[in-house]
This record gives structure tokens, C-alpha cells and sequence, in this order.
């Protein structure tokens, strides 16, 4: 089959949740020998600017691409707020001009999809301008609920221009992302959570279909980098800023003092300014930002955490922690959107106390159902994106 990915954002490198679920379901689709070409939006100078070697390493996976840059000056602004009136901020944004429609007519007629997979609401109008210029259906992914997403990075944020431009971002987001659900053929959901609450408004041929783990596209086995306790995240985004500040400022005294000679790793990209700052202030932290793979530090610790307690959907860094071996002590937060049979793998702790005493246990004991665990492993597997296909393909039959 011939699959459109509309993606936000260049998926490459899958340094951060968000980038990783799309990439690794590209992956798959072309593991799965599907034909794809990806549809996105990039930086177009600067440090988060795809490389010549990024842009290599999606053409070994894709057929065809095409991103258009993200513009800025008084000409953008002027049309992103003529979009506004009717779309959220973020859709206004990634409305094409002329001569970028123009490109992606000529380019999608001459891949011919057979759908187009549309990865959150962002490309929402891309989506549905293809589907109905090639007479093709929309598949939608939801990451999150976008609009309770956005207000909770609001809450997180610390500087009331932050707070103001999380907020505006939510205007029209949850009945934008509702009336795609109800235009497309099937919805996958990123959490089984999620999908509940959408279901109570509506959306009837929703189902979950979660991350693929790292493990279900790329070979274990490989070299480690030690490290006591790890926590792998963007750094960036205010709700994992938070969760790390709090994991620094309030946890870690507590376990040196249980263990005086214990140290923490912190793996992230892109880290704001305060929390550079922060790590570099504290002795007991070993750092290692923007790295090209984390699976070394992940398959190198004795304990792996996640101190972030704000967010939506489910979080991937969890799904990569099941693929290792070590014990895992994680906010509520971080379970949220996982089945109930997943939940129990992890050790649960939300206060500081209990949150510290965690770790600790998990130094004295490490031990946990291997066999579980190998079984849920199978659940983030390439195999259940290939059921969900089929299962959508089986209903509604669909040109190749």
C-alpha cells in the first residue's frame, strides 16, 4: 500500500516522544512493505534545522518527501492570523501558500497514495485537502487530547508570556481535532485513556494502538553507558522541565543521603537555559544532551525514572524503559494511557518521600515479573500496527 504521512514536524532524528512515535511507525510501515511518503513542516536554519545527513537518513526509509519551512516575519503573521479566524493557532500555521499547495498536488499525485495518515491535527487541512482531491481516506492518530495537552504545558510554564501562548493555542483546538475524528475512516489513539474520553463525545471507530517500543525495530544487545539512577527526556518542553527540577531539587538529596555515593544521569535534548544551568550546579550529575541514540544509556542503568507528573496521551519514554531489564519508578502521570495489565511493571510513587524510598527499594531489589514483562513487550510491536491496518483494510477496502 501507498501511505501519505502528514507529520508535524520532520520526524528525524526521533530525539524526542513525539518525533519518535512517527518516525518508528515509518519504520515500520516500510518493514511491513509498505510504500510511504512523508509530508511535513521544518525548521529552516538554526540548530533544530534538519542536516543533509537527517535528510538521508529519511530517504533510506521513504519514496518520496516533501517539507515546506516554517516562516516567519510580518508577511507570516499576517496570514497565520487570517487562518486563525477559523483554525487553531498551530493548524494556521501550517496552511501552505500557493506555490507550496501547487508542489504538494504535483508531488501526491504522482505518489498516488492509497490514504493519508494524518499524525495529530496539525496538518489537518493538508489532510483533508488530499483526501478529497485523490478520493482517499484519512487514518488519524491522536497523540494526546491537544487542547488538554496545551493547557497543562500552560500551568507547567513559568513566564506569563509562556503561560499566554500555550493558552492561545488552545483556542478552537477541541473542536478542530473532534470534527477530524468524524471525517476520518478509522482513529488510532495513542492511549487508552484518551480514547475513552473521546469515545464519551462521540467518536465510535476509535481504538488504541500504542507506541512501538524502540526494540521492535532495532536490535538489543548493543553497548551501554553506566549510570546509578537515569531520566531520558526532552528538556525543553515545560512539563518535563518541571519533573526534572523537582527529580534534582527534591529527590535527589533524599537518595544522597540514603547513598552518599549514588549519582544521577540526566539524557535530554534541547535543554532551556534554567535547566542547563540547574544540572550544571550539582555535582552528583552526570549529563549528556542531544545525543543520537539513548538506547546505550537506557540499557546502561541500574534504575531508570520518570519525575514528570504533567502531560497527556502516553508517554514513548516508557515504553523504551520496558524494553530494558532494570526496575522503573515513575509519577502516576506515567503510567496514564497504558492498559491496566502494563501498569502493574512499574513502581508507582507520587510524593517525594515515597517517590526517594522507590528508588532505593529498587537498588536493594531489582527483581520483577521477567516473563510479564516479556509479554506486554509484544503489545508495542510492529505487529500490532500491522493488525490495526488490516483490520482497517478488512472494513474498507482501499486502492494500493
Amino acid at each position: 500500500m501507498r501511505i501519505l504521512v502528514c507529520a508535524p514536524d520532520v520526524p528525524y532524528p526521533p530525539n524526542r516522544g513525539g518525533r519518535a512515535d512517527v518516525w518508528r511507525r515509518v519504520l515500520a510501515f516500510s518493514q511491513l512493505g509498505h510504500q510511504v511518503m512523508l509530508l511535513s513542516l521544518h525548521e529552516p536554519e538554526g540548530a533544530s534545522a534538519p542536516t543533509d545527513t537527517d535528510w538521508g537518513e529519511i530517504d533510506r526509509v521513504v519514496s518520496m518527501r516533501y517539507s515546506f519551512p516554517i516562516k516567519r516575519g510580518v508577511g507570516r503573521t499576517i496570514r497565520q492570523l487570517i487562518h486563525a479566524r477559523s483554525l487553531p493557532w498551530h493548524a494556521a500555521t501550517r496552511v501552505p501558500n500557493h506555490q507550496e499547495w501547487e508542489e504538494i498536488d504535483r508531488r501526491v499525485s504522482s505518489f498516488q497514495p492509497g490514504l493519508v495518515w494524518l499524525d495529530g491535527p496539525w496538518f489537518g487541512e493538508v489532510a483533508k485537502h488530499v483526501a478529497r482531491t485523490q478520493g482517499i481516506p484519512i487514518l488519524y492518530r491522536s497523540h494526546n487530547i491537544e487542547f488538554q495537552y496545551l493547557r497543562g504545558q500552560a500551568s507547567a510554564a513559568k513566564s506569563w508570556r509562556n503561560q499566554l501562548a500555550w493558552r492561545v493555542a488552545c483556542i478552537g483546538l477541541e473542536g478542530y481535532e473532534l470534527n477530524l475524528m468524524r471525517q476520518a475512516r478509522a482513529v488510532f489513539d495513542i492511549s487508552v485513556d484518551d480514547l475513552q474520553y473521546w469515545r464519551s463525545r462521540g467518536v465510535r471507530h476509535g481504538t488504541w494502538l500504542p507506541p512501538l517500543a524502540h526494540l521492535a525495530l532495532s536490535a538489543e544487545n548493543g553497548p551501554t553507558i553506566h549510570s546509578d539512577v537515569l531520566f531520558v527526556g526532552n528538556l525543553r518542553t515545560p512539563n518535563n522541565a518541571l519533573g526534572v527540577s523537582w527529580l534534582v531539587n527534591e529527590i535527589l538529596p533524599l537518595l544522597r543521603k540514603a547513598r552518599p555515593s549514588l549519582r544521577l544521569r540526566i539524557v535530554g535534548s534541547s535543554p532551556l537555559p534554567e535547566i542547563r544551568k540547574l544540572l550544571g550546579s550539582q555535582d552528583a550529575i552526570d549529563v549528556a544532551f542531544d545525543v543520537e541514540d539513548v538506547a546505550p544509556y537506557l540499557f546502561g542503568a541500574r534504575v531508570l525514572v520518570n519525575p514528570v507528573s504533567v502531560g497527556s496521551g502516553v508517554q514513548v519514554k516508557m515504553l523504551d524503559m520496558l524494553a530494558t531489564d532494570a526496575p522503573i519508578v515513575t509519577r502516576r502521570q506515567g503510567v496514564r494511557g497504558l492498559p491496566p495489565e502494563c501498569c502493574s511493571l512499574f513502581r508507582v510513587a507520587d510524593d517525594v518521600s515515597s517517590f526517594a524510598t522507590e528508588i532505593v527499594r529498587a537498588f536493594d531489589d531489582p527483581s520483577f515479573d521477567m516473563v510479564h514483562r516479556a509479554s506486554m513487550r509484544r503489545t508495542f510491536s510492529t505487529h500490532a500496527l500491522n493488525a490495526a491496518l488490516e483490520q482497517v483494510c478488512d472494513r474498507f477496502p482501499m486502492s494500493t
